[in-house]
């Protein structure tokens, strides 16, 4: 898999997520909608970092935990019901998808790095 489908992936998703997370309440502007936003940044950055890393698996285990922080942060809006079941299924689809392309590329890192795979 080549690293711009994630980069696609991801500007895909920003553009679907943020004006979802522009909607939660008030109070939470500058607490959670504030976390996930930077949160996809983080994603963001750490992608394209990891595209020109020399040490690719060590960036992409790195995009992989922000990821798995950005679900936990999603679970918490939709439990507060700040984002609707169908937004947050959404959310969970595109996740999904973005993670089996970190996943992929982790795999191709690993070959690349060691013969024992």
């Amino acid at each position: 898999m080549q690293p711009f489908i994630l980069t696609q992936k991801l500007t895909d998703f920003t553009d679907w997520l943020f004006p979802a997370v522009d909607k939660f309440p008030r109070a939470e502007k500058f607490a959670l909608c504030s976390q996930v936003k930077n949160s996809v940044y983080e994603i963001m950055r750490l992608s394209i970092r990891a595209q020109k890393a020399r040490n690719k698996l060590q960036m992409l285990y790195t995009v992989d935990v922000e990821l798995e922080m950005l679900r936990m942060l999603l679970r918490h809006a939709h439990a507060r019901k700040y984002l609707s079941t169908r937004k947050y299924e959404l959310s969970a689809v595109r996740m999904g998808e973005i993670g089996k392309i970190v996943g992929g590329l982790i795999k191709s890192a690993q070959g690349r790095g060691s013969n024992s795979s």
